[in-house]
């Protein structure tokens, strides 16, 4: 399940006397719905730039309130286009101009945006942390906000699936949001869920007629079609219908490309080679592992050259902004203090707990990578784990898995020879896991012999030289 791309929209009433000021209301509000419109079609850059242009007009104005929601939208892209760590600094940005005592809305926002981010970078526990404190304080609005508590339900649904009580809190707070109101993306989600974590054909069926049935009545979104032809190819998938499923998961791709959801588009090549393998069509199955492993590798290493100069250039002027008005602050300061010698002593007692606060705090999430670390070593060794066992047990799914654990591997081997098929792959997987021959004749159920026949074979295709060490070559690579 995805919640990268759920945008959250929350509105406040402002009162208004004189004409001016409700002509400027009314312009931010035909800005919310272009952005609103922009991102509805898929145009995440065109809408970036849009909310740069108003945060930069009530700058200007002086008008903090819109000063502060352009900041919460901007990290809200930022955080869809996966650049979680500027997104996190705008909405400390937009955090700092918040009164939580009167802009509980403002608050929520910014709480579930935090939510977001940490729940993508896989800090779980923290991301539900937020999601409590945002769901707290919608008790203190009135009933008409039951979507927000919608919206909190089915993504705090979705940090659940990264916790040890994935299972049962998961379907949980996914039942709480259709609860309080349906859509066919939330039908959909739910209907993926029974396909990939229980298996429950009957209720995966249910909720995606109940999907299919809502669209016809509903305008959704780009990425939630995405969703839910992809939840509707996995159904298919799962009853055998392949043709289907590979036509349907072919439509997610295209869209999800569009909207430059690539995340979508990366988990779709997989589950069409995993399909064309159950067709036992090898050679489609191996091209779409390769746009899997290609798409795979782009991912890990490239930034979003088409933003990164515009939010860099446009963060490092806003900070730059925010610095100068603590400049004159403190200015003010020091002119007080030659007139209240008593007061400036308690600036300067505040000051340094603030300091030391930020220091304890620098400290804490320093220990908290520390952890992450070692969980994500943990993680590895597990990993590690099941690929062997995988191999030893001679599962299908073994050069898969391996892919995912180690997808350079492949990659590399690829770039040797584009040539190379799936049972080639697997030996070069089981080589670089440093298998003897005895080993992979026992789990394949072949000869010994039968393997040194298929290694001096994969040699010859990788040009590896007579005198050069096949798994020290392989290794290396």
């Amino acid at each position: 399940m995805r919640s990268r791309y759920i945008i959250i929209l929350f509105f406040l009433v402002l009162s208004s006397v004189y004409a001016g000021q409700q002509s400027q209301k009314t312009d931010y509000e035909d800005w919310i719905n272009k952005e609103n419109s922009l991102i509805k079609k898929g145009l995440l850059e065109e809408a970036l730039l849009l909310d740069i242009d108003i945060v930069e007009r009530a700058k200007k104005e002086n008008d903090i309130y819109y000063v502060t929601v352009g900041y919460i939208r901007i990290a809200n892209i930022l955080c869809t286009f996966g650049e979680h760590l500027e997104s996190l600094r705008y909405l400390d940005l937009a955090d700092n101009l918040i009164d939580e005592d009167k802009d509980f809305i403002l608050k929520i926002r910014v709480l579930a945006n935090y939510a977001r981010n940490y729940a993508a970078l896989k800090i779980s526990n923290k991301s539900i942390e937020y999601y409590n404190r945002c769901i707290k304080l919608c008790n203190k609005l009135p009933p008409n906000y039951d979507y927000l508590l919608s919206f909190l339900y089915i993504n705090k649904a979705d940090a659940f699936t990264n916790t040890p009580y994935k299972l049962d809190s998961t379907l949980v707070y996914l039942h709480k949001a259709i609860k309080i109101k349906e859509n066919p993306f939330k039908y959909a989600v739910v209907a993926n869920y029974y396909l990939k974590k229980d298996v429950n054909i009957d209720s995966a069926k249910t909720y995606l007629n109940k999907s299919k049935k809502l669209m016809q009545v509903r305008d959704i979104t780009e990425y939630h079609k995405s969703i839910i032809l992809q939840a509707e190819a996995n159904y298919n998938k799962a009853i055998g219908n392949y043709d289907k499923a590979i036509s349907l998961y072919e439509e997610s791709i295209d869209i999800s490309r569009n909207i430059k959801e690539l995340d979508n588009v990366q988990l779709s090549y997989k589950l069409i080679s995993e399909t064309y393998s159950q067709l036992q069509d090898e050679d489609r199955s191996h091209e779409y592992l390769v746009k899997y492993a290609d798409l795979t590798d782009s991912l890990s290493t490239q930034y979003n050259k088409n933003i990164g100069g515009v939010i860099s250039n446009f963060l490092t002027e806003q900070e730059s902004d925010y610095k100068q008005q603590e400049k004159k602050y403190s200015v003010l300061i020091v002119t007080v203090v030659f007139l209240f010698v008593g007061l400036v002593i308690l600036i300067v007692y505040y000051y340094r707990k603030k300091r030391l606060r930020i220091v304890e705090e620098k400290e804490y999430l320093i220990k908290q990578e520390q952890l992450e670390s070692e969980k994500l070593k943990q993680k590895l060794n597990e990993a590690f784990e099941e690929v062997v066992d995988l191999a030893k047990s001679n599962d299908p799914s073994f050069l898969i898995r391996f892919q995912e654990v180690y997808p350079e591997v492949c990659t590399n081997l690829l770039r040797v020879n584009s040539k190379l098929v799936n049972t080639e792959l697997t030996l070069c997987a089981m080589i670089w896991l440093n298998f003897s021959s005895k080993d992979i004749a026992s789990f394949t159920n072949i000869q010994p012999r039968t393997v040194q026949t298929k290694k001096y074979r994969l040699r010859k295709k990788l040009n590896i030289p007579e005198d050069e060490n096949i798994y020290t070559w392989i290794k290396r690579i």
